[in-house]
């Protein structure tokens, strides 16, 4: 065992986290989201016993240098918020990551420091909107048709109509080709990152337009863990070091999206 793993299983057990009990991790499996949490892929395949992403890493870095096994669960995203609210009764889902902020999941889930934040934008298709449609807001979407995914968070959109939501994005992509939507509200990075790996199929008229905002992204620990404080803690000190190490940067750096531009 390294000098580092001893020294993070005593940090483990200073803090009384018990670490032979594994840290009971559920993703969503319906949407990857990278650059932050994806599979890598096989022959464009995607290994399910792969995972990876600068999010992932960065804390799988910190539960390994705390000495805590883990293991990991996939589910669509709903059912994830649904077993971290429920974790008390019956103990499936302790953590999750790559989950913004809201009152409702406040209630049932402890919030680390961000690990990330990404750009929002209005995505359209061209056919629709063959010159930029000119929306400097998400308040002057009144009268469009908005879609989404079912679980999303769009609060700091500041939508002033709720979304019809759809059970992925590549359904929302779909029904911008066919003219059956007028705008996707979507972060940037992730979106344009899923195009990249193949784990949605891009029409050519795709569109966006950039919003002024960013979105925040953050580990969650639920509530019903009795030990779920005392690991919020050790992990957000642990995300610290990396960060001022530079680790954190370096991670980030290694998964870094594609840089892109409003269009």
């Amino acid at each position: 065992m390294s000098y580092r793993l001893i020294a993070g299983c005593l940090l483990a057990a200073s803090l009384g986290l018990e670490a032979s009990e594994p840290v009971k991790i559920c993703l969503g499996d319906s949407n990857e989201w990278p650059p932050y949490t994806f599979w890598e892929r096989r022959d464009g395949q995607a290994d399910r016993e792969r995972l990876s992403g600068s999010a992932t890493t960065l804390v799988l870095t910190a539960l390994d240098r705390l000495g805590l096994a883990y293991q990991v669960t996939y589910w669509p995203w709903a059912r994830v918020q649904q077993e971290l609210a429920g974790f008390a009764e019956r103990g499936r889902c302790e953590m999750t990551w790559d989950a913004s902020y809201t009152r409702e999941r406040a209630a049932f889930a402890h919030y680390s420091e961000p690990l990330y934040r990404t750009r929002l934008g209005l995505f359209y298709s061209k056919q629709r909107f063959p010159r930029s449609p000119g929306i400097n807001g998400a308040a002057a979407l009144s009268n469009f048709r908005l879609c989404g995914v079912i679980g999303y968070n769009y609060e700091p959109y500041g939508l002033v109509r709720e979304p019809t939501r759809y059970a992925s994005v590549q359904q929302n992509l779909d029904l911008l080709q066919h003219l059956r939507c007028d705008f996707f509200p979507s972060e940037i990075e992730p979106l344009y990152g899923g195009i990249a790996l193949g784990a949605y199929q891009a029409h050519p008229d795709l569109g966006f337009v950039e919003l002024p905002a960013s979105k925040a992204f953050y580990l969650l620990l639920s509530k019903g863990s009795p030990r779920g404080e005392q690991l919020l803690q050790a992990l957000n000190r642990e995300l610290q070091v990396l960060r001022e190490s530079g680790e954190a940067e370096a991670i980030f750096q290694r998964f870094q999206p594609v840089q892109l531009k409003e269009r």
